[in-house]
């Protein structure tokens, strides 16, 4: 399941040679239009991927395989989508690259979008899906799951780490380590 086209969350489709595929029409009639140059756009594999014999377009609203929906979310590209998984424990909705991370959904501006307004009102829709039912979990397209706490507000469900490890030894076996982790708020 590709939320969108940009190289780095549909190029890996590859390697899942017996798959189905499934994305957005509106994402694939839009990448397989953009003119090749420098872009995010991996035009060869689009235009490949295009051609898959097991590509399924998906519609706004449409439902598909076992308890998902796909809902059209563009702003980030014209075509982004949403997919919401219902049927166990807790409602998945998974924004992909349309709420990337934490500032977007609390800020609800977007960076690295084709469209603001587009990008708002899909946020907007997004903490729709997110509120509809208690407990549903929420993964961005670049941090950790989420929850929201009893003041609707997203709490992480895991831990945020950021560190470095480098070789300053004649050892490959050994790392230092740096924890540059930023304080949590």
């Amino acid at each position: 399941m590709l939320t969108h086209a940009h190289w780095d969350h549909s190029v890996n489709y590859t390697l899942f040679p017996n798959a189905d595929v499934w994305i957005g029409k509106v994402e694939m009639d839009w990448a397989t239009a953009v003119p090749a140059g420098f872009n995010p756009l991996p035009e060869l594999y689009v235009q490949d991927l295009a051609r898959h014999p097991r590509l399924h377009l998906l519609a706004d609203g449409e439902r598909f395989l076992d308890g998902f929906t796909a809902h059209l979310c563009p702003g980030h590209t014209p075509g982004c989508l949403v997919y919401r998984l219902e049927g166990n424990e807790h409602p998945v909705v998974f924004s992909g690259d349309a709420a990337k991370n934490r500032a977007e959904l609390l800020s609800m501006a977007t960076d690295m979008t084709m469209d603001a307004g587009a990008s708002r009102a899909s946020l907007d829709r997004i903490w729709t899906l997110w509120r509809q039912v208690p407990g549903t979990l929420l993964i961005p397209g670049h941090d950790l799951t989420m929850r929201l706490d009893a003041q609707c507000r997203p709490e992480y469900i895991g831990q945020r780490r950021a560190g470095i490890a480098a070789w300053f030894n004649e050892d490959l076996a050994v790392m230092d380590e740096f924890d540059i982790t930023a304080p949590r708020f």
